[in-house]
């Protein structure tokens, strides 16, 4: 196990912050890729000061507010070929009603962040709310998945304050995650 996470720690190391950027750019997008195999660790070398904690985290929600803005586009391109499917005007109703709570929501929520940028982009969600709803709730997660990272590197007396913004954070994906169903449920 020791040799498993040297090596993650180790890669994360090696890839820098472009491949942060670019690494957090796919799990803005469609692509199943897990957030938290690359930003636990860089949380882990922040608290040892190999890298900005301030930097990973700013270029970490950049690049999966870019993988979002591909799958917005990407969405517009698909529905302009499908826009008759009765599934498009469902979609568009849902985001005439609870679009911005979900673009904002969505991503707190475990497997779903990265796919409410699709049906963002087939309801033509403007960018001026898409934009920096996204960034927020990717912000949120990326700075909570690096602090789990930053408190298994810390040896200082910090650790109840990170506690308790991770218990919150848990706390808001719970209350997400029941918003998020029960509104699929409903629709």
């Amino acid at each position: 196990m020791d040799n498993i996470i040297n090596f993650i720690v180790g890669f994360t190391d090696q890839i820098g912050y472009v491949g942060v950027y670019i690494y957090m750019f796919l799990v803005g997008t469609f692509i199943p890729v897990p957030s938290e195999l690359i930003l636990i660790p860089n949380g882990y070398l922040a608290s040892t000061g190999e890298k900005s904690y301030f930097l990973v985290m700013l270029l970490a929600s950049l690049g999966s507010l870019s993988g979002a803005l591909f799958n917005y586009h990407f969405a517009q391109y698909l529905v302009t070929k499908y826009k008759d499917k009765p599934i498009i005007k469902k979609v568009t109703k849902f985001f005439e009603n609870h679009g911005k709570i979900s673009v904002f929501l969505v991503p707190l929520t475990p497997g779903f962040g990265q796919y409410i940028s699709l049906p963002a982009g087939i309801s033509h969600m403007p960018l001026r709310y898409f934009i920096p709803l996204t960034f927020a709730a990717n912000l949120i997660w990326v700075n909570s998945i690096l602090l789990i990272g930053y408190v298994l590197g810390q040896k200082a007396d910090h650790k109840d304050v990170v506690y308790v913004s991770i218990a919150l954070l848990v706390f808001v994906i719970i209350l997400a995650t029941i918003y998020v169903f029960r509104e699929i449920k409903k629709n």
